[in-house]
């Protein structure tokens, strides 16, 4: 009997770490910086490397704006679709003062992100690049094969067009390009911003962003 209680003592007090560590455990609303965890060495933001985005690259806004935010982001990251909602609201906020610049940084743990965003620019040789990333990020839970062409269908993209688009390596090459470029500028983790340049690592607040780009505007 003894035995048995001890042994019924120990599963219990199992029991209850298990609990305690699942409790414990933060949620990405809880801290946003934990978007890059999964990274071997994430670098602070003075160690990323700025350049100008690639110019063929997915955009929203005028290509004089004063402020241009490159986004490096991945499709199957729920951080960064926290960060495409700020992106949203940035540019409600400030107009045509904002361009904003979409790279493709589609992590490893992330078995459907590099489809996705192949997917992605398939939608933009439609002209609807911005239309589909919003219906990916909404939908993060469906992105394999079957789904994006469904998700094509939805929003009236040429299907066949689409499908060859998926097929070719085209896009497959782009997306590899611009993950390879992320990797020389040292952007391991996703989301990673830079607002004239400068990098703003994680899914940041909204003031974070403002800060910055006023900063910019002032100049």
């Amino acid at each position: 009997m003894k035995s048995f209680l001890s042994a019924g003592a120990a599963v219990a007090v199992l029991l209850g770490l298990s609990a305690l560590a699942i409790a414990s455990t933060p949620s990405p609303s809880d801290h946003p910086e934990e978007c890059n965890k999964n990274c071997p060495h994430q670098p602070s933001a003075s160690e990323l490397i700025s350049a100008t985005p690639r110019s063929e690259a997915p955009s929203l806004g005028r290509a004089d704006a004063k402020v241009t935010v490159e986004v490096w982001s991945d499709f199957q990251c729920p951080f960064c679709a926290r960060g495409a909602a700020t992106i949203k609201q940035l540019r409600e906020k400030y107009g045509d003062q904002l361009r904003i610049v979409f790279r493709h940084q589609p992590l490893p743990m992330h078995a459907n992100a590099r489809l996705a965003a192949a997917a992605s620019m398939a939608a933009h040789e439609q002209g609807k690049f911005w239309e589909f990333h919003d219906a990916l990020f909404a939908n993060q839970g469906s992105l394999d094969r079957a789904s994006l062409e469904a998700l094509a269908g939805k929003l009236q993209l040429d299907t066949e067009r689409f499908r060859r688009g998926l097929d070719s390596s085209t896009w497959r090459t782009y997306v590899e390009t611009d993950a390879a470029e992320a990797q020389r500028r040292g952007v391991k983790g996703t989301p990673t911003f830079f607002v004239n340049g400068k990098a703003i690592i994680g899914a940041q607040p909204l003031s974070v962003f403002a800060e910055a780009i006023d900063a910019q505007l002032q100049r």
